[in-house]
Formats: C-alpha cells, structure tokens, sequence
C-alpha cells in the first residue's frame, strides 16, 4: 500500500500492483481509499464486511465508481466491456450489464504512480473500441483533511459517458444517528431510515439491517456543491465537501456501514474532459 502520514492521521491506498488481489469489477483501481487511521482512535472508516477482509465488490474505505460501462448495451455473452478506472471485464450473465453479476477482469489498466509526502497520484491511459480516455487519481492529506480528486478527458473518437460517485463507508453510531446534508432535501416513508428533529437521518432500530436498505434522497437541483456532516463513533463527526453538485444521492447502509453516494453525470465529446473532487475532514 502506499501510505499518507502526519501525527494525527494515516491514508492507506492500494497499489494496483501490489494489492491487485483486494481489486475487482467495480472500483477504480488507482487512488482507492483502503482506510483513514487516527493515531489515537483508530481506524476511521468501515465497510460491508467490515472488520472480515472483504470480497472484491464490497470493498470498504472510500473507493470510487464508475458505474457506466462502455459497451455493455451490445456485449455478447462472454464478450468483453470497458470499465472506466478498472480494466477489460468478461460479460458473464445476459441480464442488463452490472458488475456485480460480472466480475471477471480480464486485464486491469496500468496505472503510473507519483508518490510524495502527502500526496499520491495516479494515472492511466486506456482505449476500448471506440473509446478513450486518460484519467487522473489523486489523494491528498493536510491536517485531518483527506481529498480524493478525478480528472477525466475523452481522447476517443465517440461521446464517453460517464456515470460516478465516491462510495465512503462510515461506521455505526450506537444511538442511530447518520447524517445531514447542506442542499434542501427530503425522504420519503421507507423501512430503513427517517428524519429526527434535527435534520439528521437516523436508522430505523426495527429494520433488518443485515439485509441493508438503499433509499434514493430528493435534492433540490440548487446548482451548489454538496457538504455533509457525518455523525462517527470515534471522532464525533465526519465533515464531507463535494466541488460538484449531485445529479442524485442515494444512502445505503447495513449491520456494519453506512454510505452516502453524490452522483456525477455527464458525456464528454471527443477532447473534452472534466476534474472534481471531494474531501473528508475527520
């Protein structure tokens, strides 16, 4: 792993050489967020399985996805699509493409790496058919603030569609208590999750959290960039910060995380390209 240091905290990232065993069909593979550790609380984020060493899907930290798979409309079964930041994955299932029902990698890309004191960047080059792309992975670590930043440019001949969000895994409060959101939003009666007086969204303590719940949240499209303040059971509190505003926020969570999940969607024509990022404060 390549590690990010100061008194206070740790980053661990995977090398998507070194640790290609823990990498799969879904997360980008370079500037993957493994974990967060304070020097005096621990370790600060969780995951599905977590503390089990996960599967490759599940994963735990703060990865990010691509969702949108490049040719998956009209791969054939056992045909070959694009996972934007993870490599050439074999289609194995006919229903609608998901990587979850696919994880087959067939070749990761290759991921050039600079690594300084508080900062590690990653970056790939990689063609599928008629697509193309370069894509850039950078975290970095000044005090109790963590970033992990994307910067993404078509060098294809067709539009590239792109469909992400960062997937940080939070760990559980006794009390039940989650999150709240800076843009205007609300939700809607579901098993899982309701709002307190506060403005915070808590747990529902009769829902079958070893199932989990995913709730799609209702945002106002105010144009803003999106903050959080996540409640943590070790630090109290974990502020978020986005520099985009989010097309869509679903929360999910089970037994042993909780996740929230600030879409980007966008097409980039050929040349063009975009960069955002966001940042933990813990």
């Amino acid at each position: 792993m390549f590690l990010l240091t100061n008194p206070e905290l740790t980053v661990s990232i995977l090398d998507p050489v070194a640790d290609v065993a823990r990498l799969g069909s879904r997360y980008v593979t370079g500037g993957y967020i493994w974990q967060v550790t304070d020097s005096q609380a621990g370790e600060l984020l969780s995951g599905p399985e977590y503390p089990r060493e996960p599967n490759s899907f599940d994963g735990q930290g703060a990865p990010d996805f691509f969702i949108r798979a490049l040719g998956a409309e009209d791969a054939p079964l056992g045909g070959e699509v694009g996972c934007i930041g993870v490599g050439r994955v074999r289609r194995t299932t006919l229903e609608p493409f998901d990587v979850r029902f696919n994880r087959e990698v067939i070749e990761f890309v290759r991921w050039d790496v600079v690594s300084a004191p508080g900062r590690v960047l990653m970056r790939t080059r990689a063609e599928f058919r008629d697509w193309a792309y370069t894509l850039e992975r950078e975290v970095t670590l000044a005090g109790r603030a963590v970033q992990s930043r994307t910067a993404i440019t078509n060098l294809g001949r067709a539009p590239l569609p792109v469909r992400w969000f960062p997937h940080p895994f939070f760990p559980l409060t006794a009390d039940g208590l989650l999150c709240r959101f800076s843009l205007p939003f609300s939700l809607a009666e579901n098993p899982g999750y309701a709002l307190d007086g506060d403005g915070f969204i808590r747990r529902k303590a009769g829902h079958d959290w070893v199932k989990g719940w995913y709730q799609p949240v209702t945002i106002e499209k105010t144009g803003q960039s999106f903050s959080a303040i996540q409640k943590h059971p070790a630090v109290g509190q974990v502020g978020v910060q986005t520099d985009y505003h989010p097309s869509f926020l679903p929360i999910w969570g089970n037994d042993r995380t909780f996740s929230f999940e600030p879409y980007i969607e966008r097409e980039f024509h050929p040349g063009q390209g975009a960069a955002w990022s966001i940042t933990y404060n813990f």
